[in-house]
């Protein structure tokens, strides 16, 4: 929802527009006299899906996915040994060390983009979006509910155009529960991030 619609929804007087501001961008003038810049238009129409470096066939992303469904973002399933679940990501082409510890309902994008050092825990309903290279170093404790993106938009670009990143958490870290790592992140080794944070710039 805009600015506008919420604005109209919110207030028993409907907002006017007036345009102002760098680059054009829409004001919302509000009943009360108060002016907020518009800081994104977007025309959804003119976005294209981008094609993703070194991504494999859809045939194997489909094949992926349905396992993905079927053990490591089941809560029954999901409860297999993570010994079996390193050797299925190491078949899809992960990097994964000795000692994997993954619980149930976790949801990871592309194994192929995948590096997991030895003895890293990957708590439940973790988010690994990985569209490129996401590292994890040994000793690492991803604890649930974190999300780690690759991914994200360009709100500057009319059209939302799509980029990567990748993302490094260095060995021995912890990454406190339901955590937001975007884009481009990259975590020394020996980092704690507090639970429910989110990074918008290196800890370097």
């Amino acid at each position: 929802m805009n600015a506008t619609a919420l604005a109209a929804r919110n207030t028993a007087r409907p907002a006017s527009r007036s345009i102002d501001g760098d680059r054009g961008y829409p004001r919302v003038m509000l009943h009360n006299g108060e002016r907020r810049r518009l800081i994104a238009t977007h025309d959804l129409s003119g976005y294209r899906r981008p094609v993703i470096e070194g991504n494999r066939p859809l045939a194997w992303r489909m094949a992926w996915y349905l396992v993905n469904a079927l053990i490591f973002e089941s809560s029954l399933l999901g409860l297999l040994p993570s010994s079996l679940k390193a050797r299925i990501l190491r078949l899809f082409g992960a990097r994964v060390g000795t000692g994997l510890v993954i619980k149930p309902r976790v949801t990871i994008k592309y194994p192929w983009f995948l590096d997991v050092g030895d003895h890293v825990w990957i708590g439940e309903m973790s988010w690994i979006d990985n569209h490129c290279a996401v590292e994890i170093g040994s000793h690492v404790c991803i604890s649930q509910g974190a999300r780690l993106f690759t991914g994200n938009h360009d709100w500057n670009d009319t059209c939302f155009s799509f980029f990567c990143q990748p993302v490094r958490v260095g060995a021995g870290s912890w990454i406190g529960a339901f955590s937001i790592l975007p884009p481009g992140t990259d975590i020394p080794p020996g980092t704690v991030i507090g639970c429910g944070c989110t990074m918008i710039q290196s800890t370097k």
